[in-house]
């Protein structure tokens, strides 16, 4: 099956009947299984690698691809705010997938994350939605379009430690795409570093093929330490 994808918006954000298919992408976040304490804001920024394998034709942030597999690569600026106190965790962030070379292509939207942590386990549920899509390019000029895209994530890992390793793995699901996903940040204080990988595989009649994506996100500032009167938040 053969199809292609005009439109610029990213990854099949307005699906025609019959005429439109997709690889089965989900857009990595940056964001571990723990949250900012109370009041606690956290930015970051990272840089994340596509490779789609058997996805037919389609068009990725205003970019568009002929061939069955390929690359690709974006960069993934956001901020997240803390919400609630230990051991329930809450937070409310922005996200963004901005296209890494070529044309001024991005999807903005937002994030909400609800969860559990202690000092051995944190569990967080992160549903999000990319809503616009800002481009530029030479046929078209500047451009603003409404581009609803859906995803969530779940994950589980270790408690925050400010010294050592985080790590977390669980699963990640979009219109298109499910799999698994892993992470495993290294404080260096003030900014931890943040590697991701994930493997998505189709679960919609539109969707087609297999998309492994790596990346590394920067994330600042690290949590304070915790003290004697408080656990690991």
């Amino acid at each position: 099956m053969s199809c292609s994808r005009p439109a610029l918006l990213a990854v099949a954000l307005v699906l025609l009947a019959g005429s439109a298919c997709v690889p089965s992408t989900a857009f990595h976040d940056g964001l571990p299984a723990w949250s900012p304490g109370p009041r606690g804001v956290e930015w970051r920024v990272g840089y994340h690698h596509l490779s789609a394998f058997g996805a037919d034709s389609f068009n990725f942030l205003g970019e568009q691809f002929a061939l069955p597999n390929f690359s690709v690569s974006y960069l993934t600026p956001g901020v997240r705010f803390g919400l609630r106190r230990e051991p329930l965790a809450a937070e409310v962030g922005l996200v963004t997938a901005i296209k890494a070379a070529g044309g001024f292509s991005a999807l903005l939207g937002g994030e909400f994350g609800l969860g559990y942590g202690d000092a051995n386990v944190s569990v967080m549920f992160r549903p999000g939605i990319y809503l616009v899509d800002v481009y530029s390019d030479d046929v078209s000029g500047i451009g603003v379009d409404l581009a609803p895209w859906t995803q969530a994530s779940m994950l589980v890992g270790n408690g925050y430690r400010e010294r050592g390793l985080n790590f977390a793995a669980g699963g990640r699901a979009s219109d298109y795409g499910a799999g698994p996903i892993g992470f495993l940040g290294v404080n260096l204080r003030p900014v931890e570093l943040r590697a991701e990988v994930s493997y998505m595989l189709p679960i919609s009649y539109y969707a087609h093929g297999r998309v492994l994506t790596i990346g590394i996100t920067a994330a600042a500032p690290t949590k304070p330490e915790p003290s004697h009167e408080q656990d690991w938040r």
